[in-house]
């Protein structure tokens, strides 16, 4: 038997525990096809490119979630020359995202483990009708207390905020007991980092960390947490 370390674990969704790089590609697949389009890498590589860029866009709060959704298709046409409706396609984009429910390796079990001991929640800047019903659909969904969604909130990470109201809610007075997990520096890690709370990076690509931020703990899998989360045995 373990003594656990934590008491909550907030999780991040996408790319921690949600394999959000194939819900993307078969929803932008079958989209494109919807409308009649065919899909190829290159066009997929132009989305991946235009929409990490809008997303650090509205991390520096350049623009809001509802541009940024119309944006990315309307620079990716522009791009490919595709002639849709940016903002009808968008719309059946995110109901295709929205099925998306493929977990990272190990997600699973690691949930179903970790629910036995310890309080479970999600903590995303995803867009909330989307996540909502990824989550609802899922197979984790029965691990986990809580799911907060920044549009819900009006913040987002790694603003303060945002935590400051997720304690609240949980009723959370020792952060001391709080472990944030997440593959985002600039949003997970700060974020925690900014809200007093212990971080673990998830870095599955074994990406050389070239920022100021540090988490206090990096994991390559997700079996790895376990180790961080029960330190000690009792023999």
């Amino acid at each position: 038997m373990s003594v656990k370390k934590y008491d909550d674990i907030l999780f991040d969704a996408d790319d921690t525990l949600f394999d959000y790089k194939k819900a993307e590609t078969v929803a932008l697949q079958k989209t494109l096809a919807y409308f009649g389009h065919a899909y190829d890498h290159d066009i997929q590589t132009e989305y991946r490119l235009i929409n990490q860029s809008l997303w650090h866009e509205l991390e520096m709060k350049k623009i809001t979630v509802d541009e940024l959704q119309v944006e990315r298709f309307k620079l990716l046409f522009r791009k490919t020359g595709v002639k849709e409706s940016a903002d009808d396609f968008n719309s059946h984009y995110l109901n295709e995202l929205a099925d998306g429910t493929q977990l990272i390796s190990g997600a699973q079990k690691l949930c179903d483990d970790l629910s036995q001991f310890f309080r479970l929640t999600i903590v995303t800047n995803g867009i909330s009708r989307t996540q909502r019903r990824r989550f609802g659909k899922s197979t984790i969904k029965k691990d986990f207390e809580a799911l907060f969604i920044s549009g819900d909130i009006g913040f987002q990470k790694p603003q303060t905020e945002l935590f400051d109201y997720v304690f609240a809610s949980l009723q959370i007075a020792d952060k001391n007991r709080v472990l944030m997990v997440g593959d985002n520096l600039s949003t997970d890690i700060l974020g925690g980092i900014n809200a007093g709370i212990d971080t673990c990076w998830f870095n599955c690509n074994k990406a050389i960390n070239k920022t100021k931020i540090k988490a206090d703990f990096e994991i390559q899998s997700l079996d790895e947490l376990h180790k961080i989360v029960f330190p000690d045995q009792i023999r």
